[in-house]
């Protein structure tokens, strides 16, 4: 008969309710926190950037720290304090606000009706999936916040005579004054007008070319004017009349059609005629026609062209209502979406139709925010896309980088305190660390599944909502901190030379070896930690569904990785070291990585990764045993929370840095499907070399790798014997 009873080590219970309580509060964020810093708008090459430095700061805190918990034996206080400091870390990030500029749209007035031009720096740029999905919402319309650039005096002429909104069509100046160059006289046999041309003109201290507009969509510039002549002869033809401005050729002119044609005759040929100082009456019923006039000079910069209020203030240099989009009206051409504007609404609640005149175009720069998600994501696209260029190193940057910089170090040191005092615990039964830590993995699973589950239910569009991340964190880290209270750490003996006996453990091959073996691994996790969801996100960003269900997928990758992967590995992992031994597990972590990175590079469909994932229950299921316990067996007695942070340093410090740097690089410039193929090719070379060096050293004549303070020696004679001969150097202490 079975027995069923089964027995529960109370002792542990602590230590596996920190593992699953602390994986549970992490995995709402930490695999996130890569694609969150995207949204703030920081770059692949940025984020590298980052988590390249964020290790070498895990690779200052975990031996430090260890140092001074294993010397003055206060490794409890310091881990409980580390949860702490990661609650808060983590907690600031969320207040961090975008660090995106304000995203602007090209406002085109032109051929009757006004349109929106956002564009691209390529067309291959525009998200056609958007594209689409906005021009089928047949008679939908989307409502924008809009602040336009209005500060061209064309942009206000339109606004006044085509927008009619007539508070903008007002103007205090009744009269304008400026100098004109007279070049010749002529008469004009059909209306018997002689006309006075200019050819230059002086308008407050600075000179201009008189040029002017006719024809349709262009104001008359009919305005009467008193002329001053410094000719004597032009001046007395002229008298006290009042010649009209009017254009000829696209030059100013003066028309005088009340004197005797005959009496005009003898200026025709006159070639001296010097300068005329005019005096023009504006009609300030239409105010714009003096912008006319300075449009067609030029002369915007001069301070009679610059439109006035009734009141003689300055017009406002934006204009601020709110647009009605027409979502069907969606175009795109070349490089450029355009959406038509159909009317606006001003803040006194009226409403006006942006009607222009064909030929009459302006272009204002206007910053947009519009209720519709899918369209504020086309606008931001191209903003990016054109300013690719910008700085990313922002206040926003450096707050973001500040806050990771502490939460990294909090869950440096206590990543590392764990295994240490869980290595404690377990005392000679090093093997049943994987049964353990899988408690971790369990709650790291679930909620990365839910939370990723919960942000897609939340958010609307590729836009996530994060919020519920950092809630589930709270309540899972607090959680912890409760748990970790009940922990009960034995004492050990305490070295009394701890940074002699850690010199004199780095001092034998096979440690190197091993130490240059963990910063291979790390370097291809950092690569799977910082891009992996990059990556997917790329590749379903390829489907016009894509962005509604990546972070639930994102979550079922997570989910795969533990429940798949790591659980039930960690679960028989000793069991399998003590069958395939340390060494040969060591290579097949480098194997299971190649390969799994050569299977990303060839996905087409973000959901065929959910099997690769499998892969997870060798590169870590496998590989955090193994790096933990050989860390545990070999360090000298009283230094193992040295050690231990020691070795999780030069893998994260050290491999992970390397790997998030070298992977933000190349995927910045090559894409993920190459970066992943050229990391897995390595892989593989490393492990090829990681075979041959084994084999070199355990077929060397007499070779013997000795530690002092041990009553073993490891000798390489077995292929699978390592873990046989570190097992018995534990149980020899």
């Amino acid at each position: 008969m079975i027995n069923l009873k089964m027995k529960i080590n109370k002792k542990l219970l602590p230590i596996k309710g920190h593992y699953f309580f602390f994986n549970a509060g992490t995995a709402p964020l930490v695999p996130y926190l890569s694609t969150y810093a995207r949204q703030l708008g920081f770059t692949s090459a940025t984020v590298g950037l980052i988590y390249t430095v964020l290790p070498i700061f895990g690779l200052i805190a975990k031996p430090l720290f260890g140092v001074i918990a294993d010397r003055f034996k206060q490794q409890k206080t310091i881990f409980i304090l580390f949860q702490i400091v990661t609650i808060v870390s983590f907690s600031a990030i969320y207040v961090i606000p975008e660090s995106r500029p304000n995203v602007t749209v090209k406002l085109d007035c032109g051929d009757y009706v006004t349109v929106l031009k956002s564009c691209y720096d390529k067309a291959e740029s525009i998200d056609k999936c958007k594209i689409s999905a906005i021009g089928l919402q047949t008679d939908e319309t989307a409502t924008c916040h809009m602040n336009c650039d209005m500060s061209s005096p064309k942009t206000w002429q339109t606004v006044c005579e085509h927008w009619h909104i007539p508070q903008y069509c007002y103007s205090n100046t009744d009269n304008i004054k400026y100098t004109s160059s007279i070049s010749k006289v002529t008469i004009n046999k059909n209306d018997s007008c002689t006309y006075v041309t200019t050819s230059n003109v002086t308008l407050d201290g600075l000179n201009f070319t008189p040029h002017c507009r006719v024809g349709h969509g262009f104001v008359d510039i009919n305005e009467p004017c008193s002329l001053n002549c410094t000719n004597q002869k032009l001046a007395a033809k002229v008298g006290s009349e009042k010649p009209v401005m009017t254009c000829v050729d696209k030059m100013l002119n003066y028309k005088l059609c009340s004197k005797d044609e005959t009496e005009m005759q003898e200026l025709v040929n006159e070639t001296n005629l010097d300068q005329c100082s005019a005096s023009c009456d504006l009609d300030e019923s239409a105010p714009w026609r003096l912008m006319e006039i300075c449009e067609g000079w030029r002369a915007d910069e001069a301070i009679s062209c610059q439109p006035k209020t009734k009141l003689g203030e300055d017009f406002p240099t934006n204009l601020t209502f709110t647009g009605k989009i027409l979502l069907n009206s969606t175009i795109t051409e070349h490089n450029c979406v355009y959406i038509q504007l159909n009317h606006i609404e001003l803040p006194d609640g009226s409403t006006h139709y942006p009607n222009c005149m064909p030929g009459e175009h302006f272009h204002s720069s206007c910053e947009i925010t519009c209720d519709n998600t899918e369209l504020n994501e086309i606008f931001a696209a191209a903003n990016e896309s054109q300013n690719e260029q910008g700085t990313q190193y922002t206040k926003q940057f450096w707050l973001f980088f500040m806050l990771m910089i502490i939460s990294w170090i909090g869950q440096a040191v206590v990543v590392t305190f764990a295994d240490a005092i869980c290595f404690n615990l377990l005392g000679d039964k090093i093997s049943h660390y994987g049964k353990q830590r899988l408690w971790g993995s369990v709650g790291w699973g679930i909620f990365s599944l839910l939370t990723g589950a919960l942000i897609d239910v939340f958010s609307d569009g590729a836009y996530k909502d994060y919020t519920v991340a950092f809630i589930l964190m709270f309540v899972f880290m607090f959680g912890d901190v409760v748990v970790s209270c009940f922990v009960k750490i034995e004492s050990t003996k305490m070295s009394q030379n701890i940074l002699m006996d850690v010199g004199t453990l780095l001092s034998s091959i096979p440690t190197i070896v091993f130490m240059l073996w963990t910063i291979a691994v790390g370097l291809c996790t950092g690569l799977l930690w910082q891009f992996l969801f990059w990556h997917l996100e790329d590749i379903a960003a390829t489907s016009c569904d894509g962005s509604t269900y990546i972070k639930t997928l994102q979550g079922l990758v997570s989910a795969i990785q533990t429940f798949g992967g790591e659980i039930p590995f960690l679960f028989v992992s000793g069991y399998i070291l003590r069958k395939v031994g340390h060494v040969n597990m060591m290579t097949l972590v480098l194997f299971a990585f190649g390969i799994r990175f050569i299977l990303y590079s060839f996905l087409t469909n973000a959901w065929w990764v959910l099997p690769i994932e499998l892969f997870q229950g060798i590169t870590f299921g496998m590989f955090y045993p193994t790096m933990t316990s050989y860390a545990n067996v070999v360090s000298p007695p009283g230094t193992e929370t040295t050690v231990q942070g020691l070795v999780g340093a030069v893998f994260e410090g050290v491999g992970t840095s390397l790997g998030s740097f070298i992977g933000g690089r190349l995927y910045e410039t090559h894409g993920g499907k190459n970066t992943f193929l050229w990391f897995g090719i390595g892989s593989l070379v490393f492990c090829a070399i990681h075979i041959a060096v084994q084999y070199v050293l355990r077929h060397r004549p007499g070779h013997v790798g000795f530690r002092q303070g041990y009553t073993s020696v490891i000798r390489y004679e077995q292929p699978n014997d390592m873990i046989h001969i570190l097992e018995d150097m534990s149980e020899s202490r």
